[in-house]
């Protein structure tokens, strides 16, 4: 048995390359490569193949991985059909013997050598030409094709991949069922959030207050969305003034919400208030909102659209039920004068302890800021803080957010997320 690694996407709806895009402490596709070269080691896999586009991916075999074999697509936005295509010339040439071919796919981090294992024993002890993993009644990633495939799906043009060629064969298909975790595509933002956070992805009661600055609002909905996702009910809400909520509907009154959950999972609370803005309710509790919903999301601090700010005094307002402070910041305030990207200037003047508005900002002012008891952790006390660094959307603004939370790190902050959460609306 032999596998192939496809490695090649544009990523599309990521928006950027999200292969390379750190989960934990190590890229995306890092996961899938090592489980895949684990069962090589082990002889489950004899040759592994990985087709890439990507000069980072192979100097990291390269350089830890010797005996994976790689293959470059020159020609990434034809689809997956043509890795697919690539990846079996190479195999038919160097394993003409082989029996089939195990493909998975580099978005898929949480695939284990030992689900791998268990795919292939499957394999092996029934008789079926093609196996799939399986998970609540689908057909998943990886995927295991005998050799009388091979030609099939070497004819396969576009984003067709090699579920076209599974769906024509479905009488010759055995399923072997694995964990859910390890067939979860990572596509989205929100994927990224949950897999670096579990910590409260997957639990209920909470309630999460964001502060700071660079995406709050769109942070809220897009964590928002996640949860709904996973079955649960939530309110999102504010203690400040956000905008009126034009993707959910909104209620005021405890008995409001109840009726607003009967048809969807998302429901935000509070009363309009002038310039098109949602103020918090006067007519129920945070409390009530805990009764009634799984997770609550507060928005509890504004910054008029800036992507940096320090608080005055009367912020944040944090509620006293909140458990979670997700503290924001926006990567693009770094190179900028502190005068056209921070909100409160006088505020972060005096943190940054300087008399300049035109000072650029830099990597050590953002850590300074989401450090400091004056800045964005002000209110935290006893509460869960994580850091969120916010719209970083190329490779430059990456690299130093990378930078903030190595500092961020050495200051005792070990909950750090980069994101680039597209405005949802």
């Amino acid at each position: 048995m032999d596998g192939i690694f496809l490695a090649a996407g544009n990523s599309r709806r990521f928006g950027e390359n999200k292969l390379l895009y750190a989960l934990g402490k190590k890229p995306m596709y890092r996961y899938g490569l090592e489980s895949l070269y684990e069962a090589q080691r082990t002889g489950c896999l004899e040759h592994v193949i990985v087709v890439s586009q990507y000069e980072e991916i192979f100097q990291d075999i390269a350089k830890n991985f010797p005996k994976v074999l790689t293959v470059k697509n020159p020609e990434p936005n034809l689809g997956i059909s043509g890795s697919i295509r690539l990846g079996l010339e190479r195999l038919k040439k160097i394993s003409p013997g082989s029996e089939g071919c195990l493909f998975a796919v580099a978005d898929q981090p949480g695939l284990t050598c030992n689900s791998l294992k268990r795919l292939v024993r499957f394999w092996n002890q029934h008789s079926y030409n093609i196996v799939s993993a399986g998970c609540d009644g689908q057909m998943k990633n990886p995927v295991i094709f005998s050799t009388d495939y091979y030609e099939e799906l070497m004819t396969l043009t576009k984003d067709a991949g090699g579920k076209a060629v599974l769906y024509r064969h479905l009488e010759e298909v055995g399923i072997c069922q694995i964990d859910k975790k390890e067939t979860e595509d990572i596509d989205t933002f929100e994927a990224v959030w949950a897999w670096n956070n579990p910590l409260f992805s997957e639990e209920r009661g909470h309630v999460i207050s964001l502060t700071g600055a660079g995406g709050k609002t769109t942070l809220m909905y897009a964590l928002a969305s996640s949860f709904a996702q996973k079955g649960r009910k939530v309110i999102v809400t504010t203690t400040t003034r956000i905008q009126y909520p034009s993707t959910c509907p909104v209620g005021e009154t405890k008995e409001e919400l109840l009726r607003l959950f009967e048809g969807t999972l998302v429901v935000a609370a509070g009363s309009r208030a002038e310039e098109g803005k949602l103020k918090a309710s006067q007519l129920a509790s945070l409390s009530d909102y805990r009764e009634i919903a799984d997770i609550v999301l507060v928005e509890a601090d504004g910054a008029k659209h800036f992507p940096c700010k320090a608080p005055c005094k009367t912020e944040p307002v944090i509620p006293k039920e909140s458990d979670i402070v997700l503290g924001v910041m926006g990567m693009d305030a770094i190179g900028a004068p502190l005068k056209e990207v921070c909100f409160r200037k006088r505020q972060v003047m005096d943190l940054l302890e300087t008399s300049d508005e035109s000072h650029i900002m830099t990597e050590e002012d953002l850590a300074q800021i989401l450090s400091s008891e004056q800045g964005t952790r002000k209110g935290v006390d006893f509460r869960q803080y994580y850091v969120v660094l916010n719209k970083c959307d190329n490779r430059v603004r990456t690299e130093q957010a990378g930078k903030v939370k190595q500092m961020l790190t050495e200051k005792g902050i070990f909950h750090v997320v980069l994101l680039c959460l597209k405005n949802l609306g």
